[in-house]
């Protein structure tokens, strides 16, 4: 039994889980993550080419009244990492060109490796009333992991998509992306599809 108090937003646990089978239309939202500028999505850099995928999920999620929440990684000086190209104010967090504009999106930020690390993404989620998340950006087997375990144990149907999330580093054996795929399929128990099967499924224009 919920013991979620009326209008609360976290009520959404009980009364909007995903019920595809039953033919009901979800309500989902795109997550984009670590899009941002300090992590070199530059034209002719590696991985560039998926930007371009990236865009029209984000256009399709337009198409269907869904909303875009970007979710990119902020550090701080006090954090005592290596990392220097995402520090607070900075242009490191910001989102790439090719995502802008974003005065229609969502953006949070991470203070580790999940998405949903130290920060307000879920209470968003459960005000917009969501019930699935459609998981894309970078890396497969370290953000995107994390993400799509917490979106599940947070009780979202979690979608991966396919060809919209990549492992971002150049000496990582192909593979590695696969494993990490293989555990959001057969340990969360959720969807990995293609973005044209994404969009037809969850994405539908309204």
């Amino acid at each position: 039994m919920s013991t979620a108090l009326p209008g609360d937003p976290y009520d959404t646990l009980a009364r909007h889980l995903a019920s595809d089978s039953k033919g009901e239309r979800m309500n989902p939202a795109v997550i984009i993550l670590d899009m941002a500028k300090g992590y070199g999505w530059e034209p002719g850099s590696f991985g560039y080419d998926m930007v371009a995928r990236v865009k029209a999920l984000k256009d399709a999620a337009y198409a269907a009244n869904a909303q875009v929440i970007h979710v990119n990684s902020m550090r701080r000086p006090t954090d005592n990492v290596d990392n220097v190209t995402m520090l607070a104010g900075s242009s490191g967090p910001e989102v790439i060109p090719e995502l802008q504009p974003i005065d229609k999106d969502v953006l949070i930020y991470k203070r580790y490796l999940s998405g949903f690390s130290y920060n307000d993404l879920d209470y968003t989620l459960r005000n917009l009333k969501a019930d699935t998340v459609i998981i894309a950006g970078a890396s497969t087997d370290n953000t995107v992991l994390w993400t799509s375990a917490d979106a599940f144990q947070l009780r979202y149907k979690v979608v991966l998509v396919e060809d919209c999330t990549m492992v971002h580093r150049p000496e990582e054996p192909p593979e590695v992306k696969e494993y990490a795929m293989r555990i959001v399929r057969n340990v969360l128990h959720s969807e990995v599809l293609p973005l044209d099967q994404v969009v037809a499924q969850y994405l539908r224009p309204a």
